[in-house]
């Protein structure tokens, strides 16, 4: 699986990607959060490529991105009931530092 990042925002700040999967599109990823040396993000895959391993091949294209501007951590929330979302984010290495009835919050350092 050929898997990409294409910069799609309108300056080098403004940090929405493409995923490309063997050149078609297959989803984003937007940073939404900087402080410091950490990020969050928000990545979707379209519909039809969902359980694909594609989230799991474009994460990391991303952390290495921002690792290479900077950055040290990554920061995600993830909806308590999205149990494909929390077990992604585990296989990635990322350990859990806060839950409620909202959100999951997990950190993860590159």
């Amino acid at each position: 699986m050929n898997i990409v990042l294409k910069h799609i925002g309108k300056s080098a700040e403004d940090l929405r990607f493409f995923i490309l999967k063997d050149g078609a599109h297959a989803g984003g990823v937007t940073v939404h959060s900087v402080q410091g040396t950490c990020f969050s993000y928000g990545i979707a895959v379209t519909e039809t490529r969902r359980r694909q391993g594609i989230a799991k091949a474009a994460l990391p294209l991303l952390f290495d991105f921002m690792k290479r501007r900077g950055f040290d951590k990554v920061l995600v929330q993830v909806r308590p009931d999205n149990a494909a979302s929390l077990a992604l984010h585990t296989s990635l290495g990322f350990a859990e530092t806060a839950r409620d009835a909202h959100a999951v919050t997990l950190i993860r350092t590159l």
